[in-house]
């Protein structure tokens, strides 16, 4: 019979096993602590990455955009971060032809803000000389709200048209025709009043 079998020499055979098992379980050892090594030293399946403690994570909505879990809702503009200007579409009407004004309102602020551009919000006052015409807030239809997200230097538009009436406080009616002349408007927003713009009635 082999000696692999049947150990021979002066000890018991149960002490020349027990080496044999003690031999087998250092081989062991030694095969997964080199199999850990090699595996460890490729940074796992081939392909996979991870994130590190550096770097911000980054999600991708449903259309696959990239975006950062860093965002946040925009802030209400103040009157600072806004500047207001107020333009006609020509210099002179005939007669029958209602001026139509642009509202200008651009966020010079430098971070994305909100601001209500709706008539409750803003008063165009036209005057001709020391004569008051007509204001928006005389007599003011139901607006509802208008919120615009201005980016960093973004511009809302808002379109006025003047019925080219007179108008007064509390609404009143029967006030006679603004006459031939030059006029000028001039729209105010948040406490804050654009230039004038000037033109003609002919």
């Amino acid at each position: 019979m082999s000696t692999v079998l049947r150990p021979v020499g002066p000890q018991p055979a149960r002490v020349y096993w027990i080496r044999r098992l003690l031999l087998l379980l250092a081989v062991v050892v030694v095969a997964a602590v080199v199999w850990a090594i090699v595996v460890g030293g490729n940074g796992g399946p081939e392909g996979a990455s991870a994130a590190t403690d550096d770097e911000p994570a980054v999600a991708q909505d449903d259309e696959g955009t990239e975006s950062s879990d860093e965002g946040g809702t925009p802030t209400t503009c103040e009157p600072a971060d806004l500047t207001l200007t107020l333009t006609t579409d020509t210099r002179a009407y005939p007669a029958g032809t209602q001026p139509v004004f642009t509202v200008g309102v651009t966020n010079t602020s430098g971070s994305s803000c909100t601001v209500d551009v709706s008539a409750a919000q803003r008063e165009i006052l036209i005057t001709s000389g020391d004569d008051r015409i007509w204001s928006s807030l005389d007599c003011p239809e139901d607006a509802a709200e208008s919120l615009q997200l201005l980016e960093a230097g973004a511009r809302a538009e808002p379109t006025v048209t003047w019925p080219r009436i007179r108008s007064a406080e509390g609404c009143a009616a029967g006030l006679p025709e603004p006459r031939p002349g030059t006029y000028s408007a001039v729209v105010t927003m948040l406490g804050a009043t654009s230039a004038a713009a000037v033109f003609d009635l002919t």
